[in-house]
């Protein structure tokens, strides 16, 4: 979020009094809408226009889009379709990119008229690609004239291998429905589909497809149904093996004349005459009832399947026989029952011929219902039992893909990375006709493990990832939001170098034309973020300055839209820099600079303008003048959230000068405007009320404070964002303990504590240290110890905990240790004070670093109170030396204590340092 920070006053709404350990809670400013992703990659820009921060990140959309291919290849064609839809769906989608693979997965569906319907309606060119497609969904409708003209007007050398394999097929489909068929046209077809097929999945595929033609799309006379019977009785009167084939395209004919349950009947009378030993003949039977019979369950054709999968013979039929089973369990009971026959087939002995693939579905259909554990034990089985396996790079992408939806985006990043390497060194990389598929896949696992990489903080390897990215984009990505991408991680990686060059990658990328104006704005605003926070705000208003002034932005290099978005952000940054001066000027050339912008920015330029000249006014002393300018703002614009913004701003102008009253009535008049009943900002002002109530420090005062918190957490329509609900809460806490109601901060605390949604933040661990500081303040009126001793615990915890926050360990140390005398545990309390805070934060620091705010306080209590320790203990000369060490330190009020308890135990005075 970006807004200014005070962190003298109340804007600062510092958690942890005079200490600021969990941060603030300010509300974002106007313009900073929050993203509506569950968890969005990157912070809102201001000015961003509409559908600029995308509903979905690019890391989600490729593990959305990887999820769907996953499906389509299993034969799960409803799950791919609904991935796909969702897609599409989402603010800014490649349409373009994305129909194709919608309506391949429609086809696979059987939704063939939706799958035209889609085609019809994707934007861009008719490539050999369309084309395919519509031909195939012309197929499936009977409508051979348009498949045709369709398949005429194909290069099959500009297709790649997948789409290949489906012309062979669609060619083979227009003989095989063709008057007369030609069978010998219309096996070559088929035989090159499956040739073509990329995988023994895919090939699978091809196998039922091939069928489906003759039982859904051929048509056949009487006279053909009657000779194929003719010749199966005659065969299988002389024993001829030959006479199963016959059965089998008896069958065919039958279903495809409608008759569908004699087929079947017919079909389970031919597996009771096969013998055991023809298992061809028996698998082929099989797979046949399977495509015909019921799938429901206890269905003849799902237990033909479950049987051929089980015992069958031909891979290729077990894995088709795998692709319809999930392609009819998507739905309860079928999907659980489809579970556990999968899981059967996994621990029957000897292992099947297609164990591989059966893992792979396991771990898919683990994975689609969140169950993480089996999802990886299935997948880490693949990988590692069959590194030859086709499918070892999609159990890479499953455990890819488990880890990003628990939210552990190293571990996503790793298993991307070997996700792609395996593509890349896999044989359909190193073949012409497969390679750019590859490509393909590669470039989108790279964004997913960038975006992982960004997630995980490892922001130097998530911008090298993205120039990759950027060099070899994958399909349906804007180029633009990678660039943007790796600007920020470029920011974010060296915003702790003063010194950092952070404006070197955006110079880089401006010459690209891929870096268009809306990403470029993005990047401009966080490289201005980026140097306030290393406090060069200068340094970012110079940048913005030349740019405008530049002859590459003279020369309209700058879109009227970004150069406007630059003008505002320069007038930002002028007040962000304290020259609140310039700030009006520059705010006087906004109204120029947004003419002829679209209404809807043009409004939101004019009132946030109008709220930073306020601002700007109201920082001068101008308080008549920034009240008229908040008050033809509130007119002007009476719905923006600049207008609703306006009153926290002037509630922060009273607060800063110490009337209080003034500003708990421009609050209340923001919280009980019905107009503003729903707005975002309204928690925000119950917040800043209960600090202004804190301020005035009287019980009564605290327990209004406390009333507002109250009001704030259980707001629900719109609820309080999670981060003020943590900053309330743990205000809460302090509020009661100020009013000694521990049991109450008890509760306060542990509502963070023990709340899932809480334990990634680092600003836990001070809620912790609070609810621990709590036990110990009911600990002296418990005789039981039961406080103490929770206390004690938590204390230690927190003290040993190394990634928990110095300043955080050192108050636990501190407070650990007077616990420890109180129960007269004098050595350990010792130990305590000097091994684990006093060695390693302040004897064995290093040399000028710096310490937060709280760290000289406590670790001064702690010597003193080691000082006192030792001279309780009668060793003095030890107790001298901890004085001369607090002297000596320079930790503030502190340092004329030691010399005060030196002069007493007899040292001389020394001279005070410089």
């Amino acid at each position: 979020m970006t807004g200014y920070r005070k962190y003298v006053g109340w804007m600062a709404v510092l958690v942890v009094a005079g200490a600021g350990l969990a941060g603030g809670a300010e509300a974002p400013r106007p313009a900073v809408r929050a993203s509506v992703s569950a968890t969005p990659l990157n912070a809102p820009v201001p000015l961003a226009g509409p559908g600029a921060t995308a509903a979905v990140s690019a890391g989600n959309a490729m593990a959305s889009l990887a999820a769907a291919q996953r499906a389509q290849e299993l034969g799960l064609a409803s799950i791919a379709v609904a991935l796909y839809e969702q897609l599409v769906a989402l603010p800014g989608a490649d349409r373009a990119a994305l129909s194709l693979p919608l309506a391949s997965a429609l086809l696979d569906a059987g939704r063939a008229a939706e799958a035209e319907r889609v085609l019809q309606a994707a934007p861009g060119g008719r490539g050999p690609e369309w084309r395919l497609r519509l031909g195939l969904a012309a197929a499936q409708q009977r409508n051979f004239g348009l498949a045709a003209e369709q398949v005429n007007q194909i290069n099959v050398d500009q297709l790649t291998r997948p789409d290949r394999a489906w012309f062979w097929f669609l060619q083979a489909v227009l003989a095989d429905t063709a008057t007369p068929p030609d069978s010998t046209r219309a096996n070559e077809g088929y035989n090159r589909a499956q040739a073509e097929a990329p995988t023994d999945l895919a090939r699978a595929t091809f196998l039922a497809a091939g069928l489906r033609v003759k039982l859904q799309l051929r048509s056949y006379t009487a006279a053909e149904v009657q000779q194929a019977r003719d010749n199966y009785e005659r065969l299988a009167r002389s024993g001829l093996q030959q006479a199963y084939s016959f059965g089998e395209t008896y069958a065919v004919m039958r279903t495809a004349a409608g008759e569908r349950n004699e087929a079947v009947r017919f079909l389970q009378e031919l597996l009771m005459r096969i013998p055991a030993t023809e298992r061809t003949h028996n698998d082929e039977v099989r797979r046949l009832l399977g495509l015909i019979g019921d799938r429901a369950r206890g269905g003849a054709g799902r237990n033909a399947l479950n049987q051929l999968l089980a015992t069958g013979s031909t891979p290729d039929y077990q894995r088709q026989a795998l692709q319809l089973l999930a392609h009819d369990s998507t739905r309860e009971p079928e999907r659980g029952l489809f579970r556990q026959e999968v899981d059967a087939l996994l621990r029957a002995k000897p292992k099947s011929a297609v164990y591989d693939s059966l893992l792979l579905m396991r771990a898919n259909l683990a994975l689609e219902d969140n169950d993480y554990a089996v999802a990886e034990g299935r997948a880490n089985e693949l990988k590692d039992s069959y590194p030859g396996s086709s499918l070892r790079p999609h159990a890479f992408v499953v455990l890819a893909t488990s880890a990003w939806e628990q939210r552990r985006y190293r571990l996503a990043a790793d298993n991307a990375r070997l996700a792609r390497e395996a593509l890349a060194e896999s044989p359909a990389a190193r073949s012409p006709r497969e390679a750019p598929v590859v490509t393909q896949q590669v470039a989108q696992l790279r964004v997913l493990e960038a975006e992982a990489r960004f997630r995980a903080g490892d922001f130097r390897l998530a911008g090298d990832t993205y120039a990759a990215a950027v060099q070899n984009p994958p399909a349906g990505i804007a180029v633009g939001e990678l660039m943007f991408q790796r600007v920020l991680a470029a920011i974010k990686a060296d915003q702790d170098d003063p010194k950092a060059d952070l404006a070197r990658i955006v110079d880089e990328l401006v010459a690209d034309p891929r870096f268009d104006a809306q990403n470029r704005w993005e990047a401009e605003w966080s490289l201005a973020r980026g140097l306030k926070m290393q406090r060069r705000t200068e340094e970012a208003l110079a940048r913005v300055t030349a740019l405008l002034d530049s002859p590459q932005a003279n020369a309209a290099e700058l879109t009227p839209e970004l150069r406007a978005r630059m003008t505002w952000l320069q007038s930002r940054l002028a007040f962000e820099a304290n020259r609140p001066e310039l700030t009006l000027q520059l705010g006087a050339k906004l109204a120029a600079a947004t003419a002829g912008l679209p209404p809807a920015l043009r409004t939101e330029m004019a009132s946030t303008a109008a709220l930073l000249k306020a601002e700007a006014e109201f920082r001068l002393d101008r308080r008549d003048d920034a009240l008229k300018t908040l008050a033809q703002l509130r007119a002007d614009f009476p719905e923006s959230d600049a207008a609703i913004y306006s009153y926290l701003v002037a509630a922060a102008y009273y607060a800063d000068r110490d009337k209080i009253q003034e500003a708990q009535t421009v609050l209340r008049d923001l919280i009980e405007n019905p107009r503003y009943a729903q707005s975002d900002y309204v928690p925000y002002a119950l917040f800043q009320q209960a600090i202004l109530f804190e301020r005035l420090g009287q019980p009564k005062d605290l327990r209004e404070a406390n009333d507002r918190i109250e009001a704030l957490v259980k707001r629900d329509s719109p609820p309080a964002p999670a981060e003020l609900v943590f900053a309330a809460r743990l205000k809460q806490g302090d509020l009661l303990r100020t009013l000694n109601e521990f049991p109450q901060a008890q509760l306060a605390y542990e509502d963070l504590v023990n709340n899932p949604k809480y334990v990634q933040r680092p600003d836990v661990m001070v809620a912790k240290l609070r609810l621990a500081e709590c036990h110990n303040a009911q600990s002296s009126t418990d005789p039981s110890g039961s406080h103490a001793d929770l206390a004690q615990s938590m204390f230690e915890e927190l003290l040993y905990r190394v990634a928990a926050p110095a300043e955080v360990r050192i108050e636990a140390g501190y407070n650990l240790g007077k616990l420890l005398e109180r129960r007269g545990q004098f050595d350990r309390a010792r130990d305590v004070w000097w091994r684990d805070v006093i060695k390693p934060f302040l004897v064995d620091a290093e040399p000028g670093a710096a310490m937060r705010a709280t760290q000289p306080y406590w670790l001064a209590r702690t010597l003193l109170d080691l000082g006192a320790l030792l001279e309780q203990r009668e060793l003095t000369d030890e107790a001298r030396r901890v004085y001369v060490l607090l002297r000596d330190s320079r930790l503030g009020y502190a340092e004329s204590i030691a010399r005060e308890q030196l002069q007493r135990l007899g040292v001389p005075a020394a001279p005070a340092q410089p």
